[in-house]
């Protein structure tokens, strides 16, 4: 069983998602991390889930507006926690771990140039994913695709829109060769598992129960702290 600590461990109150305390955490607890990456306004890649810096920071300013040296200052949620690099991230775990690293926005094939110089001395396994297809797209035929790459699915579109996204997901992006596994929110599970056999990483599992009935249709489960059962 592969369990994934969702943006670490944190509590966002003492210790805030997806920085170095968080996966700090889940290193002593022996758990896989996933967590987020995009892009600043100077082109670094931080390790970060908001469009917005507001929800942690009080800063309404998008991340891509910004510069990280104004980021790298910026303390989260009135805590010490600061917004890392991703090249932080990678000294850190240094292998210890499986990391599942979802890529946010639409980066630029200068940019994936960029995460994968990042990514070439690192020593230990690493997992792609994205809910853009397009970004999947450009990782296939970069020098990533040597990772496992995922879709992540979404059910929140409605309508004509809901329609022609299931059925470019279902029947056409999800049987590639160069999608080797799908992320799916719990809702979806079944529905996934009709149309693929490819690997499953379930998200995002939260309660005890939650955790024993999804543990039997996938071996990647994606946990927030008071889900994980160890």
């Amino acid at each position: 069983m592969n369990i994934y600590a969702h943006r670490g461990l944190f509590d966002n109150k003492k210790i805030v998602e997806n920085t170095i305390p968080a996966f700090k955490r889940a290193l002593k607890d022996n758990l896989n991390i996933e967590f987020d990456i995009r892009l600043t306004k100077d082109k670094k890649i931080i390790v970060f889930h908001d469009d917005n810096l507001k929800r942690l920071t009080g800063v309404n300013k998008l991340v891509r507006d910004t510069n990280y040296e104004e980021l790298k200052s910026i303390k989260l949620l009135g805590t010490d926690d600061t917004i890392p690099l991703l090249e932080d991230v990678l000294n850190l775990v240094s292998g210890r771990c499986i990391l599942l690293i979802e890529i946010k926005e639409l980066f630029s094939i200068m940019s994936l140039k960029e995460l994968n110089k990042l990514l070439l001395d690192y020593n230990g396994k690493v997992l792609l994913q994205s809910f853009n297809p397009l970004v999947i797209r450009r990782i296939s035929l970069s020098s990533l695709s040597r990772y496992d790459i995922g879709i992540l699915l979404t059910n929140s579109y409605n309508g004509l829109k809901r329609y022609f996204y299931n059925c470019y997901i279902y029947n056409y992006l999800i049987k590639r060769k160069y999608c080797d596994f799908v992320s799916s929110p719990m809702e979806l599970v079944f529905k996934v598992k009709e149309k693929t056999n490819k690997e499953l990483f379930i998200w995002t599992i939260k309660t005890k129960d939650e955790f024993i009935k999804y543990k039997k249709y996938s071996n990647n489960l994606i946990c927030e702290e008071k889900g994980i059962i160890k």
